[in-house]
């Protein structure tokens, strides 16, 4: 046996993002796990990284377990954004199904992330593993490591953790949060900018280099407390931590002058809000003139000019706003405010010169035809030169999720496959006047018809080219396969 943990991922992508996979997804580093890591080099430890990068199948993973024999080995259900925790499940509970066949006695299991924070009891039952770890993991797996390699094995001491003994499920609960300035940068050296890429649209400007690519982080959590959103699952209370600026510009320092990095995705649920750590941030990038492409969420009802003009200045080149829905009635429903001055505010967005990608939320309860069509049109009108739209999903975790099953309005999910928007098996929430397939294959049409619009096609012709214009076409053309439609 070796005295390390290891961290992994599982690609699943194949069955996640369908035909999206190879060309137009992004590759992304898992910060969770790399922050994870750093952490625990720092407290002495020896860890090992396996990421989607390695292009591992599950036997190669259990052959490397075998081989290796450490004292941990843990899959890490985080991704590049909350919602992805629930999709990962996929990949987790089909090693599980593999790896406990024929396991290595000597080698501890666990699972991380928040969807296994929310759900303990059932990520147990699923996969398996001999722990869950709950929150973000970094005092508890440094606690459970010291356990196992002492041969201790008191784990009802430790915060976060839950698992069975004799048949009894202990759930410790959720650990007090980091601080987070004490959360150490990710180790770029182990975590090659070169082997990553950004999303297609985030690099309209030059279709064709995605990479070297690098995501920051600045903030944890959310100020708000959307009913949908599951960014809170991991930290086991509303939350809203400020990294200090001057490690985020360090961080950025190290990207641009040792990896050549320009494209860069700011991680926060939320960045772009009026504060003053966004000037302090845009102040040190200003003495720096760096070319960057960068882009971050932001709430529309914080912006200023000056704001936006600062921040298309030192290379924030895209937005993304979560409009979700034009209907006060719908967005009063899941506790997310309404911009009444929303035109206003596009126009101010677009005379920064700064892009947007216009996230909408398909299938909230009180959607039908109309209301969706509405939203739709507003899109339009805005020819905005990125549209997301999401199928609704109740995740684990959120009040939606508690909410739908109380009221019967969904039974709990067998399959986490479900929550793949691109994948085959994608099954989005009904509404109160739509079924699932009904929602998705709305959402489909409409992708498709808003991306291949005359309006929308000639303005990205002449803002990004001819190179980005045909990637767009492209995609248009590749149809998603959908189990709902068949």
């Amino acid at each position: 046996m070796k005295n390390k943990i290891v961290l992994f991922t599982i690609n699943s992508k194949s069955r996640l993002y369908g035909v999206t996979e190879d060309t137009y997804s992004a590759i992304q580093p898992n910060i969770s796990m790399a922050s994870l890591a750093a952490y625990l080099e720092a407290k002495g430890l020896e860890v090992d990284m396996i990421d989607e990068t390695f292009d591992y199948s599950i036997d190669d993973y259990i052959k490397y377990i075998h081989k290796e024999k450490p004292i941990l080995a843990g899959i890490i259900c985080v991704g590049a954004n909350p919602s992805s925790s629930t999709m990962s499940m996929v990949g987790a509970i089909k090693f599980f199904e593999e790896y406990n066949k024929n396991k290595v006695e000597e080698t501890q299991t666990f699972i991380l992330g928040g969807h296994p924070s929310v759900l303990p009891e059932r990520t147990l039952k699923e996969t398996e593993a001999d722990f869950v770890i709950i929150g973000e993991g970094f005092k508890t797996l440094f606690e459970l490591y010291n356990q196992l390699k002492h041969d201790t094995n008191i784990y009802e001491l430790i915060e976060g953790l839950a698992y069975y003994e004799n048949g009894t499920f202990i759930n410790t609960g959720f650990p007090q949060l980091m601080e987070v300035n004490d959360i150490p940068m990710v180790d770029w050296s182990r975590m090659d900018p070169e082997k990553y890429r950004a999303h297609n649209w985030h690099c309209f400007d030059n279709i064709n280099n995605r990479t070297p690519y690098g995501v920051i982080w600045t903030t944890l959590g959310c100020p708000y407390n959307c009913s949908f959103c599951c960014i809170n699952n991991v930290f086991g209370k509303h939350s809203y931590r400020m990294r200090d600026i001057d490690l985020v510009i360090e961080e950025i320092d190290l990207l641009v002058n040792k990896y050549n990095v320009r494209n860069i995705k700011i991680l926060d649920e939320l960045f772009i809000i009026k504060h003053k750590r966004i000037d302090e941030f845009c102040e040190a990038l200003e003495k720096r003139n760096y070319n960057l492409n960068m882009w971050a969420y932001g709430r529309t009802d914080t912006l200023t000019p000056e704001l936006l003009k600062r921040l298309k200045g030192v290379g924030l080149n895209w937005m993304s706003c979560g409009f979700e829905s034009v209907s006060q009635k719908i967005l009063d429903s899941v506790g997310k405010g309404y911009n009444q001055k929303y035109d206003e505010v596009i126009a101010m967005i677009k005379e920064a010169d700064i892009n947007i990608c216009a996230d909408f939320i398909v299938g909230l309860w009180e959607d039908d035809y109309d209301t969706l069509q509405a939203t739709y049109d507003f899109a339009c009108k805005h020819n905005f030169e990125w549209l997301n739209m999401y199928p609704c999903f109740a995740y684990p975790g959120t009040k939606m999720y508690n909410d739908y099953i109380k009221e019967g309005k969904i039974e709990e999910p067998k399959d986490w496959e479900e929550y793949a928007l691109y994948g085959y098996k994608c099954k989005p929430l009904p509404t109160k006047y739509l079924t699932s397939s009904e929602v998705l294959k709305w959402r489909d049409e409409k992708f498709i018809d808003y991306h291949s619009g005359a309006n929308y096609q000639q303005m990205i012709a002449q803002k990004f080219g001819i190179k980005t214009l045909n990637h767009i076409i492209e995609m248009v053309q590749t149809p998603l396969k959908r189990k709902l439609y068949e």
